[in-house]
């Protein structure tokens, strides 16, 4: 698997069409009386679906590369995607989506319950050769991949995945998301194989503290930094209510975010990459768009569910003349 670095013409600034690869999701999020409220999300689907709303423009060409079954749930998914301006692009197939439960207890939020061992997607991403990725893929500049995506696949399909990215390598840059959850995965040690190898061909690896000391073992930022400044591309590190640090090699910085209320921390992630993402292609510098990152998962854990409020307001990104890679 090539480690080479990614051509140096390649610009954020350029960017118009981006897609994401994954598994969105029927999202169950307790109300706190008790009951329970149907919604939708899943990592893909959150960060595009606040990418959508960052983004605002028609100039952007906004996928999602997935299968979503042939239910009345699959349509309903299908739909709600499709109203926030997304492109579904579905390799056909029978079933259903996968479900995700928030989990009822407030202070064990990371625990969430999946039913997604037989979802669609889960069958598409675990038998998907290279046609089936050149086909539905198609040519965007940034394709999103999580962890979350790397655990469905086979060890057939991930190999795939890894010969598309290298076929396209001069024309689309990987941002990769380790989202590591512990339960998709049938050890550690396949999670960071797997994860690793997709870090060596991400253009922008996005992590988080607890991922790093899970995954790695690591003991500090400091550490972090050491191991993920080695690997090709721009990286951002995720601390929750400590902000986040971002850079390049080993010139990185923290950038802090200020206070927040929170009410449900599910997605703010996700969030946080779409913040970071439209501001980059907004033409924002890494800090910049660190600070807009941490912006927009303060919203994201102000309210109940993974998946913005139709009234809640992001920050206004307009572009800004600066270098589309600093």
């Amino acid at each position: 698997m090539s480690t080479e670095c990614i051509r140096d013409d390649w610009r954020w600034t350029d960017v118009r069409r981006i897609t994401a690869l994954g598994e969105p999701l029927i999202e169950l999020q307790p109300t706190g009386d008790g009951n329970l409220r149907v919604s939708f999300g899943g990592d893909v689907a959150n960060t595009m679906v606040c990418l959508a709303r960052l983004l605002r423009a028609d100039d952007f060409h906004l996928s999602i590369v997935a299968a979503l079954g042939n239910s009345l749930y699959s349509a309903w998914l299908r739909n709600k995607l499709s109203r926030e301006g997304l492109r579904i692009v579905e390799q056909p197939a029978g079933g259903e989506p996968g479900i995700y439960g928030i989990s009822p207890d407030f202070n064990r939020q990371s625990t969430s319950s999946y039913w997604r061992a037989q979802s669609a997607a889960r069958q598409f991403l675990q038998a998907a050769n290279l046609q089936h990725f050149e086909k539905l893929l198609g040519e965007p500049q940034i394709v999103i991949i999580t962890g979350i995506t790397l655990a469905l696949c086979s060890a057939a399909s991930f190999k795939n995945l890894c010969d598309w990215i290298e076929l396209h390598r001069g024309q689309c840059r990987v941002v990769f998301d380790s989202n590591y959850r512990p339960a998709l995965w049938e050890s550690r040690e396949k999670a960071t194989e797997r994860i690793g190898a997709m870090e060596r061909l991400a253009g922008v690896i996005a992590t988080s503290l607890e991922d790093e000391k899970t995954l790695w073992r690591a003991a500090g930022v400091a550490e972090i930094v050491d191991r993920i400044s080695a690997l090709s591309g721009e990286y951002i590190i995720r601390g929750g209510r400590q902000g986040c640090w971002v850079g390049v090699d080993k010139h990185w910085a923290h950038v802090a975010t200020a206070p927040a209320a929170v009410v449900d921390s599910v997605g703010a992630g996700d969030a946080h990459l779409a913040g970071y993402i439209a501001a980059r292609v907004r033409g924002y510098t890494r800090l910049d768009a660190a600070s807009v990152a941490n912006s927009v998962a303060a919203v994201i854990v102000s309210q109940h569910g993974s998946i913005p409020a139709a009234d809640v307001a992001f920050p206004t990104l307009a572009a800004v003349n600066v270098d589309g890679n600093a």
